[in-house]
Order: structure tokens, then sequence, then C-alpha cells
């Protein structure tokens, strides 16, 4: 579970990282992850996840929402069998959170920037 978020800072277990990130649906987490191109959320920025097959991925756009989604991304996903859900980073910690908790069966995906 996700402990704590603020701008740029999250807390997992004992755990602080301060530079976006990816958590498996085993709970791997995958430090310092960087987009092709920024602040857009495409395709080849979930290289890592994809063969874990997850169910789900929350993506976490940013504390001011600023990371767009590539257009079609998320009927690429759907075609593959994952549901991609897009929040501000503080929304997406506590979807998270309660998707992992109330839906432990389920293989979840997150991805979160952590700044604007």
């Amino acid at each position: 579970m996700i402990s704590s978020f603020s701008f740029g800072q999250m807390v997992i277990g004992a755990d602080k990282y301060t530079a976006d990130l990816i958590i498996l649906p085993d709970l791997t987490i995958l430090p310092n992850w960087r987009r092709k191109e920024g602040h857009v959320l495409e395709m080849a920025d979930l290289k890592s996840v994809l063969p874990f097959k997850p169910d789900l991925i929350i993506a976490g756009t940013g504390v001011n929402d600023r990371m767009k989604i590539a257009p079609g991304l998320a009927k690429e996903l759907s075609s593959m069998g994952i549901e991609l859900k897009t929040l501000a980073t503080g929304s997406a910690v506590e979807m998270f959170n309660t998707t992992i908790v109330q839906t432990p069966d389920k293989q979840v995906s997150a991805c979160f920037h952590l700044t604007c």
C-alpha cells in the first residue's frame, strides 16, 4: 500500500520515492520512470507493465493532472483486456490502495507522475 503522497514524494512501506514510478501487479516498484514524451502517456511507456497482463492500470497524471493520455491508448489497452483509469495522482493513490484491498485477486498495476 502507498503510505503517503505529496508533491514530488511518495512513500510506500518504509521507502520514499522522489521520482515518477511504476508499481507492477506483483507489487514490484520500478523507480525513476521516464516517459518517451514527458507529459504524455503512450503505449511504449507501459512496456514493463504489459508482460504482467494486468486487468487494470491506474495512471496518476500529476498533482495538477498535467500528464495527458495519448489518443487511442485506452482503446488499444482495452483491446488487450486491460482497463485504464486516469486520475490526478492524489486520487489515483486512493484508487490504487482501495482496489488492491477490496479486490485482491485483480491484477493491478499503477504508474504515477509525482509532480505537476
